[in-house]
């Protein structure tokens, strides 16, 4: 007597459970778990932008590609005293390798999380821990915000550029629940082997969420070609023969996606060093004019005071100087009009070191 269709069917499905149950079994027993991931989920694809810390005074040019080797940086789990000078500064990173004393999610509940990217004056180079920008930009908010308690988290890179900012972001958007992100201007010009780097990068890097399966990951690797690049935009032609462009291109990139997100997206202007501060007048509107469309506000401090910036270190602000830029930046967050022109106060007055 021949099987019904509903039990034809359940063999079937059990049969297929076996099969797939065992091809699951062979590829991981075969297979290793990294080798099917894309390359910004693999740890070695996250070293330039979730473990990079800063160690050391300012780098020399000619030892950057051995510091983003690896050579002069320390990873996540940081807790070290580094001296511009006679001034010490702490540096302590968590287990993402983002400058914060504590972990993603386990630090006190905020009405509003807000999320820093930049390079080392994001970070804070110079300034010890609990005073960099993100910081005090957390500190002085709630006194301008009607007393809406802020968290800011620091997702500073020292040495990056604005392609390490677009992945950090990437990596970032999905595992904190952020209501801002706020962009600085990066001072690194994209390195010279981004573009190749970037194009195979983002051939990998269209939708599909991951799981833990391995027929799964596999069957993702072949269908991710077939769809739409992440970031189309990025892949222009022409977008990788000038370094503004590539930026400005990254910059806009994060805040399309921000803002698609409901995220408000905020951008810090500030000088390249304390000679280019000095010199006179610094000119923004060549940042400020493509981007301010893509954001609801930005601000920068001129930091014309010799006090603005470090002691030894010339090229990053002191604590006094992140304090300025945090207080011009945060008028702006609080609803005041955002302006391209460097401000000149408040003044970089000294900040009362925590114990």
């Amino acid at each position: 007597m021949p099987l019904s269709l509903s039990k034809r069917l359940m063999y079937g499905f059990l049969v297929a459970s076996v099969i797939l149950s065992a091809l699951e079994l062979t590829l991981r027993l075969t297979v290793d778990a990294e080798a099917w991931k894309l390359s910004w989920e693999k740890e070695d694809g996250l070293l330039l932008y979730r473990s990079r810390t800063y160690v050391g005074g300012p780098v020399d040019p000619n030892q950057r590609s051995q510091w983003r080797r690896g050579g002069l940086s320390t990873r996540a789990g940081t807790d070290t005293v580094q001296h511009d000078g006679t001034h010490p500064w702490r540096v302590v990173t968590n287990a993402e390798g983002l400058r914060e004393s504590h972990e993603l999610g386990e630090g006190p509940s905020t009405d509003r999380t807000m999320l820093a990217l930049g390079d080392s004056w994001m970070f804070g180079v110079s300034a010890t821990q609990g005073l960099t920008l993100p910081d005090q930009l957390e500190t002085l908010l709630p006194g301008v915000m009607e007393g809406e308690t802020v968290e800011v988290i620091n997702g500073g890179i020292p040495g990056a550029n604005s392609f390490h900012m677009l992945r950090r972001w990437h990596y970032l958007r999905d595992k904190v629940d952020v209501d801002d992100i706020i962009l600085g201007l990066p001072h690194n010009a994209p390195d010279p082997g981004v573009p190749e780097a970037r194009r195979a990068w983002y051939r990998q890097t269209s939708g599909l969420p991951p799981l833990d399966l391995r027929i799964y990951q596999g069957l993702r690797r072949l269908l991710l070609p077939l769809g739409r690049p992440h970031y189309p935009d990025l892949l222009a032609q022409g977008k990788d023969r000038d370094t503004v462009a590539m930026t400005l291109a990254d910059l806009k990139t994060i805040a399309i996606d921000a803002r698609s997100r409901g995220v408000k997206v905020w951008l810090v202007l500030w000088p390249n060093d304390m000679m280019a501060a000095q010199s006179g007048a610094v000119n923004m509107d060549p940042w400020v004019t493509p981007l301010e469309s893509y954001v609801d506000g930005y601000a920068g401090h001129g930091l014309l005071e010799r006090q603005c910036w470090g002691v030894e270190d010339l090229w990053h602000p002191s604590e006094a100087g992140y304090r300025a830029i945090a207080s011009v930046l945060g008028d702006v967050i609080a609803g005041n009009a955002s302006s391209s022109t460097l401000l000149t106060h408040p003044a970089c007055t000294p900040v009362n070191r925590r114990p």
